[in-house]
C-alpha cells in the first residue's frame, strides 16, 4: 500500500514539475555547426591591415599584433593616442618600421604618455621616424574623438 501510494505521488510530482518548469518530454539533439580555423576567419574579416600576398603573411600578423598592443595598453590616453595613429599607419608599414613600431610597444606607459605629449625628451635609440610620426600626429591639434575636437 506505501509503494502504491508512492508511486502514485512520484507520478504527481513529475507531473507537477513537467507543467511548472516546463521539461520537454523529448530531447533533441542539433548537428555542430562546422568550425572554422580562428585565423583564417579573422584574415578573411579583417580590414585594419593591409592585405597581401600569402608569402607575405608574417608580415600581416606582426601588423596585426602591434595594432592590438597599441589600442590595448591599459592607459585610455595611450590606446587613444597611439591606438588611432595605428589604425591609420600600421597598414602602410613596412619590415623596417614595424621594427622601430615594436621597439616603442616595448616601452612602459608613463615614459611613453611623457613622449609623446612633449614632457620628456626621447631616448636617442627611439628617436627614429615612427616615434616623430607618432608625437606629430598628437601635437598637431585637436581630434574629432577628443572632448571639444572638430568645433
Amino acid at each position: 500500500r506505501h509503494a502504491d501510494q508512492d508511486s502514485k505521488m512520484l507520478a504527481s510530482f513529475r507531473r507537477l514539475a513537467r507543467i511548472t518548469l516546463r521539461i520537454p518530454t523529448r530531447v533533441v539533439f542539433c548537428t555542430p555547426s562546422p568550425q572554422r580555423n580562428f585565423n583564417e576567419r579573422k584574415l578573411d574579416q579583417d580590414t585594419t591591415a593591409a592585405r597581401s600576398l600569402p608569402e607575405h603573411l608574417e608580415l600581416d600578423v606582426r601588423r596585426k599584433k602591434a595594432l592590438w598592443r597599441c589600442k590595448q595598453r591599459g592607459w585610455v590616453e595611450i590606446d587613444l593616442l597611439m591606438g588611432n595613429w595605428a589604425a591609420e599607419n600600421i597598414p602602410k608599414m613596412d619590415d623596417s618600421q614595424l621594427e622601430e613600431l615594436e621597439l616603442i610597444i616595448a616601452q612602459e606607459n608613463p615614459n611613453l604618455l611623457n613622449w609623446l605629449l612633449g614632457h620628456d625628451t626621447v631616448p636617442k635609440e627611439l628617436n627614429n621616424e615612427t616615434m616623430k610620426s607618432m608625437i606629430a600626429y598628437v601635437t598637431e591639434g585637436q581630434k574629432e574623438w577628443t572632448v571639444g575636437g572638430n568645433q
